[in-house]
């Protein structure tokens, strides 16, 4: 799936300056992964929207109890910092929200 950043690089950095509203709802709105994989799921009926709203509840709880895991957990050692992210030779490529406009490649 593509992804878009939604806001800014950081605190300093609304993300407004270099982006439209408009650009940032259509992405949202036509683009983002998980609404699209959503209405394809009512579309097909092959899940309610009661049932999606449970999997969320559930899936967003999975995720807090991972955070609370991860901040109760001591740091990993620094030799793990590179771990598992980069596989040479795989090749990767970064298009723009039009998905048109290839932004770079990676060898």
């Amino acid at each position: 799936m593509d992804t878009y950043r939604y806001h800014g690089h950081s605190m300093s950095d609304p993300g407004s300056t270099y982006r439209t509203r408009d650009e940032i709802s259509g992405v949202r709105q036509e683009w983002d992964p998980i609404e699209r994989v959503r209405k394809l799921l009512l579309t097909h009926d092959l899940a309610t929207a009661a049932e999606l709203k449970d999997m969320e509840k559930e899936i967003r709880k999975q995720v807090d109890d991972a955070i609370a895991k991860a901040k109760e957990s001591s740091m990993p050692d620094t030799s793990e910092l590179f771990t598992n992210v980069y596989k040479k030779g795989f090749g990767v490529e970064s298009f723009g929200p039009d998905r048109k406009e290839l932004r770079a490649s990676l060898p």
